[in-house]
């Protein structure tokens, strides 16, 4: 019996890494931005997003490790293999292509930010052509505006300095996150003098590499049913 003990604990190993979706631990990338992932005054990193990301992976078994770098790096980080995912993160043809993106982990809205005084309105045919426009270093919202023909100017790293640069005129208008921005604003203390135009929705959600999804068949549902389960019980 002794003899056999090793060997059966060696099959149960053996079993439970065949099992569909079973991974003992994952590497997911983001990026400090408030309310979806950011470091509080005590230097812990929570959010809207990164909750319902943890409250999955917990009721799934899975342990996370969570890097926090720029957006731009937190993509390429899956791209290149380093990691297994990025979030919180809306779709483009690029991510489709490279990733599967999981059921939505917190809404967004694109939202166009101007100054009050700045009579341009993105409602207008006449403001894709006139406005100097643009969005932060690796946001899906400036790859839109590139594929879309607008005017683009030179995107700063963070929604923080796009706020800032719109604030100093570097530009006619901004694309932003309203939830972001919102934050931002009453941080700045800035909401009379910038005005706002809602755009689209553009819903959030983790992109898992298509490597990480043929690894791991049945992964992503398992997932998606447990951020089901989140947003249900806290909406």
């Amino acid at each position: 019996m002794r003899i056999l003990r090793p060997f059966i604990l060696s099959l149960l190993c053996f079993l439970l890494a065949g099992v569909p979706g079973h991974a003992e631990e994952i590497t997911l990338t983001t990026h400090n931005l408030c309310p979806y992932g950011c470091y509080d005054a005590n230097g812990n990193f929570d959010g809207h997003a990164v909750r319902v990301v943890r409250y999955a992976l917990k009721k799934m078994g899975v342990g996370l490790n969570l890097v926090v770098v720029p957006w731009k790096r937190a993509q390429n980080m899956v791209y290149f293999g380093e990691a297994d995912g990025f979030f919180a993160a809306s779709n483009n043809a690029e991510r489709d292509k490279r990733g599967v993106m999981s059921a939505t982990i917190a809404e967004q809205t694109w939202t166009w930010y101007l100054l009050k005084d700045n009579p341009l309105d993105p409602g207008l045919p006449n403001f894709k052509k006139k406005a100097r426009v643009t969005s932060f270093v690796g946001a899906n919202m400036l790859t839109w505006l590139k594929e879309n023909s607008y005017n683009v100017v030179s995107p700063p790293p963070t929604t923080d300095c796009l706020a800032d640069m719109l604030l100093a005129g570097r530009f006619d208008a901004m694309l932003g996150n309203d939830q972001v921005m919102k934050a931002i604003m009453q941080d700045q203390c800035s909401q009379e003098l910038i005005r706002s135009h809602k755009l689209m929705e553009k819903p959030l959600g983790v992109v898992f590499s298509n490597q990480f999804v043929a690894d791991h068949p049945g992964f992503v549902e398992k997932f998606n049913e447990a951020v089901k389960e989140y947003r249900k019980r806290n909406h």
